[in-house]
């Protein structure tokens, strides 16, 4: 009997672990990509952004760092800020992030550099280190940013520079929406805030409750989400001229959305807690997370997403389509 030549069973044996690793890579639902260190201990992260191509993410102590391998390594960006960075924003080679203490980073070039952008200082006292939590551009040149003591910025040159809106309020404000000139913010209180004219004028709308509310997505130019504590979810089809909640089983503060079109979404909360819905936010569905940790953000990209938590916890979630 002919013998095989000794490398057809190194090729086979290369073969079965390729395809072991894809299989891996393919499973469907929830599972733990890995725990994100910095300095060797876990990290702290808050945002994390994911375009189909990339997974970037940002939180305490400046950390920033990208993955292009499905978030099993993570290289970091050394960008000098030891201040704690709250959100990302990415828009073709267009990169924004902010953070504690008014910062405020911009990237050109895809991420290679980046520098800080400044902006003007409320009246006699300064507000350099008011923090800021989100921010969104509607286009490359118009964004927004939002913060501490009821703070609103606006740039119209790419995030060069910033001017503030007057919001009527000293609430702290979490998150923004924009879509073309029509923008929501969220805050304490049941804050929530509505321009129609790109933010020279925000007028409050009501939430009906008193609850922190934590992130504001706008599917349609009607049809809108706003997650908050206390298991408040809240949903609009009128552009926000009303809000209704939506009951859920849960009681937990619940953060980051993200939807793939106007009818696919999910919702990452404490506790482990994601749902999903398929009808545009009507209706919802726990799904199985693997993990008891909070989680505060998650990206979706098609079939593929990712959400972080606690202790730097980074999920990954993939389904056959």
């Amino acid at each position: 009997m002919k013998t095989r030549p000794r490398n057809f069973f190194l090729i086979a044996i290369a073969l079965v672990a390729t395809a072991f690793q894809l299989t891996a890579l393919a499973q469907q639902g929830w599972s733990q990509a890995q725990i994100f260190k910095q300095a060797g201990k876990e990290a702290t992260v808050n945002a994390v952004s994911y375009n189909g191509d990339e997974i970037w993410v940002v939180g305490a102590d400046g950390l920033v760092a990208r993955s292009y391998d499905d978030g099993r390594n993570f290289q970091t960006v050394d960008l000098k800020v030891d201040a704690g960075l709250n959100d990302i924003f990415i828009r073709k080679d267009d990169i924004w992030i902010v953070g504690d203490a008014g910062t405020i980073l911009l990237s050109t070039d895809g991420g290679r550099s980046f520098e800080r952008s400044p902006y003007k200082s409320r009246g006699a006292g300064s507000t350099d280190a008011i923090d800021l939590y989100s921010v969104q551009f509607t286009d490359g040149e118009r964004g927004f940013i939002v913060g501490d003591q009821g703070l609103i910025l606006a740039s119209s040159n790419g995030g060069f520079s910033w001017r503030e809106q007057q919001s009527g309020t000293d609430a702290q404000l979490f998150h923004l929406s924009f879509q073309d000139e029509r923008g929501w913010v969220v805050g304490t209180g049941g804050v929530i805030l509505h321009t129609d004219d790109g933010g020279r004028n925000w007028y409050p709308q009501r939430s009906g409750t008193s609850d922190d509310l934590n992130r504001v997505y706008l599917i349609t130019d009607d049809v809108g989400l706003i997650t908050g504590d206390n298991g408040a979810l809240l949903r609009t089809e009128n552009g926000g001229a009303t809000w209704q909640r939506i009951r859920l089983r849960t009681a937990d503060p619940l953060f980051g959305m993200s939807f793939i079109d106007k009818k696919t979404g999910w919702i990452v909360g404490y506790k482990g807690q994601i749902i999903r819905t398929y009808d545009g936010g009507r209706n919802w569905v726990e799904q199985e997370s693997g993990t008891t940790a909070d989680l505060f953000s998650v990206s979706f990209h098609k079939n593929r997403g990712y959400a972080i938590g606690r202790d730097g916890l980074i999920m990954r979630y993939y389904e056959k389509r």
